[in-house]
């Protein structure tokens, strides 16, 4: 019960590692607020979370609003008293976008990844920010991608804006760590992918030393790790969570 009488708030918390890491935060204790922009998804959760010890809250907001931002967090701190832990999970593509080389992309594409990606860790982090700080504590874990580390061809907007996503983890833990608030992130690598080509998939399993894929589960553990005081002297780190990806080489 490392969570109990917390309240967290999880973007993109409507599927994916989104939902299980609403599901282990729920199960230790917490008042998940469930972010999305698909009502579907979010009512999903909520009920998948309504046996465990914590509860589950709809917040639907789109993140890369401000003003959606804003009316989202000022709900949550009346109705439940302030914000605990923010998980900056959502990411991947905006509708329209396309995973496109840099000569292909358009402005647009690059737009709507700095969005999702991007943009809205930050809006969601500057909007809780005054509730934690008030209280001296909280928790803000943001999901970056090996992408953001090592690029990707196809895809240059989403890699550069998982390695801002990096960046803007250092830079808040300095602003904000002596005032109580831990910062950090996990990169994702090898994450389950829908759709994805099978002979793909096992050729990113070759590349991981656990050679499998993994599981949502795997990445929400390591989110709870980060939002709890277990990890109280951890400040802008930003851990691996693809079972030895990061250190793929050919010899």
């Amino acid at each position: 019960m490392r969570f109990g009488a917390k309240v967290a708030i999880i973007t993109g918390g409507g599927g994916g590692i989104g939902s299980a890491t609403a599901h282990r935060l729920a199960s230790e204790g917490a008042t998940v607020i469930v972010n999305d922009v698909h009502d579907d998804r979010i009512e999903a959760t909520v009920r998948a979370l309504a046996n465990l010890p914590g509860r589950g809250v709809p917040g639907r907001a789109d993140i890369t609003d401000e003003e959606q931002v804003a009316t989202l967090i000022e709900r949550v701190v009346r109705d439940e008293g302030g914000v605990d832990i923010l998980v900056n999970n959502a990411g991947g593509m905006m509708p329209g976008a396309a995973w496109s080389t840099v000569e292909q992309s358009t402005l647009a594409d690059w737009n709507s990844f700095l969005a999702l990606n991007l943009t809205g860790a930050f809006l969601m982090a500057r909007a809780v920010l005054p509730s934690m700080l008030a209280r001296g504590r909280g928790h803000i874990v943001s999901v970056s991608s090996i992408s953001g580390v090592n690029g990707q061809t196809a895809g240059s907007g989403y890699a550069a804006a998982k390695a801002g996503l990096t960046g803007l983890t250092a830079s808040l833990a300095k602003e904000v760590g002596a005032r109580g608030i831990n910062v950090n992130g996990i990169v994702v690598g090898n994450a389950p992918f829908p759709g994805r080509d099978p002979a793909r998939q096992e050729l990113l399993d070759s590349w991981v030393h656990l050679g499998r894929v993994g599981e949502h589960r795997e990445f929400a553990a390591a989110i709870a790790f980060l939002c709890s005081e277990d990890a109280s002297y951890f400040s802008g780190a930003m851990i691996p969570v693809d079972g030895g990806f990061h250190r793929f080489n050919m010899l």
